[in-house]
């Protein structure tokens, strides 16, 4: 008995080892990336350098913010991905909904096939094609083009996303909001989203995270007055007379994840699990 309680002991122990040195190995390089946003030098060597808590100040964010334009590539930023997020959730949100309603396996299977496949195509390859059009068209420089970038960079996966949470909707409510006289358009709108909800948030905050981190399409197609944060920080990321700010760097990068990290927690508390327990309608 009492052996059995010891390797219990020990099992239970070796489990929390591991446990943590997962978590301090996945943390490691936020506390390393902190510690280089608050350090004086600007060109470190080590990374016990980092930690030797000497000379700690706070002038790579005032550099960020007054020299870096941080709040202006952070008003483009919230701009593009919040307008993106808009455009994306209203097409893929009916796209889908429409695909899971066809009848026939087939089609239904071409359909998402098709709209998946173009997710399979590297970015790389269609950002200079892309770029070609919008010339013609008029949208380089502009926000607008950028916006419509990302909705053509994330139309497949959002639509394929919702696809899968549409489809477990249960049809015998969706059948009982019918004979309660409900059109199709009540339908989609007053019992299907409610019910996919939480999977809505899911796919606004990968929208929004997607759009928010994006650098090629920006880096291609935004304008000087245009640039949101991912292309910004590259301003010192040094050349070939000037090295690299790594500070500065690490204080920019450091507040870019705060909008996202504010985002994420504020769509959390709308997910709700359990939305359909007991409306089946016996």
């Amino acid at each position: 008995m009492f052996n059995q309680t010891l390797k219990h002991k020990l099992k239970l122990a070796f489990k929390y080892f591991v446990l943590l040195g997962w978590l301090l190995f996945c943390i490691a390089p936020i506390i390393v990336f902190f510690m280089a946003s608050i350090s004086d030098t600007s060109l470190f060597q080590t990374i016990p350098e980092l930690f030797s808590l000497r000379g700690l100040t706070l002038d790579n964010y005032r550099i960020s913010i007054n020299q870096g334009n941080f709040l202006f590539y952070l008003r483009n930023s919230l701009i593009i991905a919040g307008s993106a997020l808009a455009t994306v959730l209203i097409v893929c949100t009916p796209m889908a909904y429409g695909i899971t309603k066809l009848k026939s396996p087939k089609v239904k299977g071409v359909l998402v096939f098709g709209v998946l496949s173009t997710r399979f195509i590297p970015y790389v390859i269609i950002a200079l094609p892309l770029y070609l059009l919008f010339i013609r068209l008029g949208f380089t420089g502009s926000l607008f083009g950028v916006i419509m970038a990302h909705l053509a960079m994330q139309t497949p996966f959002i639509v394929w996303l919702m696809i899968g949470f549409f489809a477990g909707v249960p049809k015998e409510i969706e059948e009982a909001a019918i004979i309660d006289g409900c059109s199709s358009l009540q339908v989609f709108t007053k019992v299907s989203l409610p019910i996919v909800l939480p999977g809505l948030n899911a796919a606004a905050i990968l929208a929004f995270i997607i759009s928010y981190n994006e650098f090629l399409f920006a880096l291609f197609l935004a304008g000087p007055n245009n640039r949101p944060l991912t292309v910004g920080i590259m301003r010192y990321a040094g050349g070939a007379e000037v090295g690299a700010q790594f500070g500065v760097i690490a204080a920019f990068g450091s507040m870019i994840v705060v909008p996202i990290i504010i985002f994420a927690l504020i769509v959390n508390r709308y997910i709700v699990s359990g939305m359909t327990q007991g409306a089946v309608k016996e």
